[in-house]
């Protein structure tokens, strides 16, 4: 092998690394891993193409894959030792499986792709006539050129406007949830916690099969990215997809979560002091994307004091006047 090959192979192997410690870490990242997870995929489409791989081979780091560790005589058996060596085995395994593929999974062949928007960045992804999806701030959505009938929301918020098609139904998964359009408008919202899912138009079917539920226009729900605790509730159809135009609904969620949602939306720069965080907040809020104005008027809906330090603010709990 000549110089230039090992360099490129070395290169290869580099990116497939990486790929596979960012499809590990995103389990447990916040906003701010989350930002250097998407500022990682736009520098390279061979990021991108090398990520989409191991999320497609996800099952190589899937534990159930693997036996359970048998420790010998005298190591340490404790719950953190297992779960590292967990782990560890998963990811070894998918680097070797990945490895043994390294050609294919940087070829510009492969029919997977990752649309990606930074925080306060909007964008709109045509994927067939009548069928297109909005992508709202810090949103990462992996889709295929060879089936436009499917997508996946890794984090973020995205609106689907979908034509329907009963021989070829439109299928997005969120985790390990799935969700079936049956011809309408929707928006998904998962944060890292969990999802929500809310129908303008239409209809969706969540959950196809023996427990699904069906949800029309108007029909709002709620659950953990464990498929647990789903929450049903209804929303006025024009306020679904309320992000693009400033509106924005919070159903008794905490101030911490409200926050984040600006922070990823409009790229704030937003901190909170302790003790606000998780003050429960309900209500509706409308914001035109200009800190000056919103980050001010939010700080008096929840009964907090802002101050700013440079292009950074701060919401504190207490009855002293802004400054």
């Amino acid at each position: 092998m000549g110089k230039g090959a090992r360099t490129v192979h070395a290169e290869q192997s580099d990116i497939i690394d990486q790929a596979i410690g960012w499809h590990v870490r995103l389990a447990d990242a916040d906003e701010h891993g989350w930002a250097d997870f998407i500022a990682w995929l736009e520098a390279s489409p061979a990021h991108a193409t090398a990520y989409d791989a191991i999320a497609k081979d996800d099952r190589l780091i899937d534990g159930k894959h693997f036996p359970a560790p048998m420790p010998a005589a005298g190591n340490d058996n404790s719950p953190g030792r297992l779960r590292w060596s967990w782990l560890i085995a998963g990811t070894a395994a998918a680097a070797m499986g990945v490895a043994m593929l390294a050609p294919s999974l940087i070829a510009p062949r492969s029919s997977l792709y990752v649309v990606a928007t930074r925080a306060g960045e909007r964008r709109t992804v045509a994927l067939q006539p009548g069928t297109s999806i909005e992508l709202s701030g810090g949103t990462v959505l992996r889709l295929d050129r060879a089936n436009p009938r499917v997508a996946t929301l890794d984090h973020g918020e995205a609106l689907f406007h979908v034509s329907h098609d009963a021989a070829h139904p439109f299928t997005m998964t969120v985790g390990s949830m799935t969700i079936r359009d049956l011809g309408t408008v929707f928006n998904v919202a998962r944060d890292g916690k969990g999802l929500t899912i809310a129908v303008a138009e239409g209809s969706v079917l969540f959950q196809p099969g023996s427990k699904a539920r069906r949800l029309g226009a108007g029909d709002a729900l709620a659950v953990r990215d464990d498929g647990r605790d789903v929450i049903a509730s209804k929303i006025a159809p024009n306020l679904v997809g309320g992000w693009r135009t400033g509106t924005l609904s919070f159903d008794n969620k905490k101030v911490g979560d409200v926050i984040a949602a600006l922070k990823r939306l409009y790229g704030f720069k937003l901190d909170l002091d302790s003790g606000l965080s998780e003050r429960p907040f309900t209500g509706m809020v409308r914001f035109t994307g200009v800190a000056d104005r919103d980050v001010p008027h939010l700080a008096e809906m929840i009964g907090a004091t802002w101050r700013r330090d440079g292009e950074r603010w701060i919401l504190s709990d207490g009855a002293s006047a802004p400054r």
